[in-house]
């Protein structure tokens, strides 16, 4: 099974790496693919065979040609598209599909880099405290070098013309760090107004397509660059951004039918595994209390697997959120109780983080409390989790298969409450996270992380690479200001990268969208 789900794993990453579209060759070697995982004996061996075969296959001189108005028959801007509701839906766990079969040209890095003219300076990897220069906020969609770190940046939102005229937001954002943006073809980005609804973008104008019907938790299909799934209370729904065909994939209501449930859903950041098979989810009731863990298989359509909580303690059941990891061999709890000091979380008294593998079962703690975070996976393949250790200060990686604890960088509280976030969501170049950071010295940067975005290795003494300062003022007294938060995250490939930035206007909401253009082989360039 595990060889099975590693050969889904391949074949999804090769169909997008190639823009969706099957060829011979990559029917072939979909098929060598069978007969090598069949006869594979070591599963991270195998899904270091996925890595390099789905790096191989990505393009890195092509030009992706212009999107033409053929590729995607959307509403105008402010319009709800036509066909999503009444309209005929697919059956009860079944896919609605796209009546083209032609997806939009995929991402190149010849395209990414064109995004700046000039050639891409060396990238710094320093800890210098380098200081936020005072810049006027640039206009939309119009590229321009970082004055300090040297990459390719533009805003990719428009507050003012791009929003629904009966949207009441004031700004757009991505929507979380722990959350991919960027369906499976790159052509498309899912972006969300502070107010929950959705917008989709051409990935390659930047040019807004139009307001989406999505409620709460919407994520791309592994390989179809058109499928959105999404949470309706206790049901996950499918949407096509190419017909407007809505339809039900599941209704966890008919797997707890004594139960009276508000929600079964992530709690807004889980994601499911890399290929869009198995999710982690959790069932709440009617006062917002966890009833039960579960994981869902979406090719079976059925739970594979539920853990009861209703006999646990009121505190013990208020979790913050809930995930599987990347490969799906791990299910992720994090718990709103922290574990004493010394201490660790287990079956019968859950705290902190809490890991059970895929059948909900061997239930551990792995660590006491857990602040921001995201899995990854590291150059090896191992799931991880990049997070911030509020015990040591550090920004750190656990190994979730054994649950070993990694330093990697300390944080110097010592001048500002510095808050951080982070994003593994670039599998497809496993080994590195991205960071954002926010609260820093405003006016004044006092350590070499204060108001950035950068990139770590994951490993010790690794690599850090600093993108961007983010011009987002955060003041924790301003409500508003939560939606100032960076919240990085990245496309697969860790050639875009999104964050979010007020650009200095605290409390008002007013936040914008922005997009970092890395070459392919930025990581060959670094000494």
């Amino acid at each position: 099974m595990k060889h099975l789900f590693i050969l889904l794993t391949l074949a999804s990453l090769l169909l997008a790496a190639c823009g969706g579209s099957p060829t011979p060759d990559i029917e072939a070697t979909v098929q060598a693919a069978i007969a090598a995982t069949q006869a594979a004996p070591d599963i991270e061996a195998t899904v270091q065979a996925a890595i390099a075969a789905t790096q191989a296959a990505q393009p890195t001189e092509m030009l992706a040609p212009e999107p033409t108005q053929s590729d995607m028959p959307t509403a105008a801007l402010g319009e709800t598209p036509a066909a999503t509701m009444g309209v005929p839906t697919a059956a009860p766990g079944e896919i609605p599909t796209s009546p083209v079969d032609t997806p939009s040209p995929p991402l190149s890095g010849g395209r990414v880099e064109s995004l700046c003219p000039d050639p891409q300076p060396p990238l710094v990897t320093d800890f210098e405290v380098r200081q936020t220069p005072d810049l006027p906020e640039p206009p939309p969609r119009v590229p321009f070098r970082d004055p300090v770190f040297g990459t390719c940046l533009l805003r990719v939102t428009d507050r003012t013309a791009d929003l629904s005229p009966d949207d009441p937001s004031v700004g757009l954002k991505n929507e979380y760090s722990r959350v991919q943006s960027f369906n499976a073809d790159g052509s498309r980005i899912l972006v969300r107004s502070i107010e929950a609804n959705w917008y989709l973008y051409d990935a390659h104008t930047l040019q807004p397509l139009g307001q989406l019907p999505l409620e709460v938790e919407p994520r791309w299909d592994a390989s179809n660059p058109d499928l959105l799934y999404y949470s309706e209370e206790t049901h996950l729904m499918a949407y096509s951004v190419r017909s407007g065909e809505q339809s039900l994939v599941h209704d966890f209501d008919m797997d707890f039918p004594d139960q009276s449930l508000a929600a079964v859903w992530t709690r807004y950041e889980g994601s499911p595994s890399l290929d869009g098979r198995y999710w982690g989810l959790m069932a709440q009731d009617q006062e917002w209390q966890t009833v039960a863990l579960l994981v869902y298989d979406r090719v079976k359509d059925r739970v594979i697997a539920t853990r009861d909580m209703r006999e646990m303690s009121e505190i013990e059941r208020e979790i913050d959120s809930v995930t599987i990891s990347p490969l799906g061999n791990y299910f992720l709890a994090y718990h709103d109780k922290y574990c004493e000091h010394g201490q660790l979380g287990d079956d019968a008294r859950p705290c902190g983080l809490m890991v059970y593998d895929r059948n909900l079962a061997n239930g551990r703690g792995l660590l006491r409390i857990v602040g921001h975070s995201d899995t990854a996976l590291d150059a090896q393949g191992r799931e991880v989790l990049i997070y911030q250790d509020i015990d040591t200060d550090h920004i750190s990686m656990l190994d979730l298969d054994n649950g070993t604890v990694t330093p990697l960088w300390p944080i110097d509280f010592s001048h500002t409450p510095i808050g951080l976030h982070f994003s593994g969501r670039a599998f497809r170049r496993p080994g590195w996270a991205l960071v954002s950071t926010y609260s820093g010295g405003h006016p004044t940067d006092y350590t070499w992380m204060d108001d950035q975005v950068f990139a770590v290795e994951l490993k010790p003494g690794g690599r850090v690479v600093r993108l961007a300062h983010t011009h987002s003022l955060v003041d924790e007294n301003q409500e508003h200001d939560y939606w100032a938060e960076p919240h990085v995250s990245a496309n697969p490939e860790l050639t875009r990268v999104l964050f979010t930035s007020n650009w200095g206007r605290s409390g008002t909401g007013e936040v914008e969208m922005f997009m970092i253009a890395l070459p392919p082989d930025w990581p060959e360039r670094l000494p």
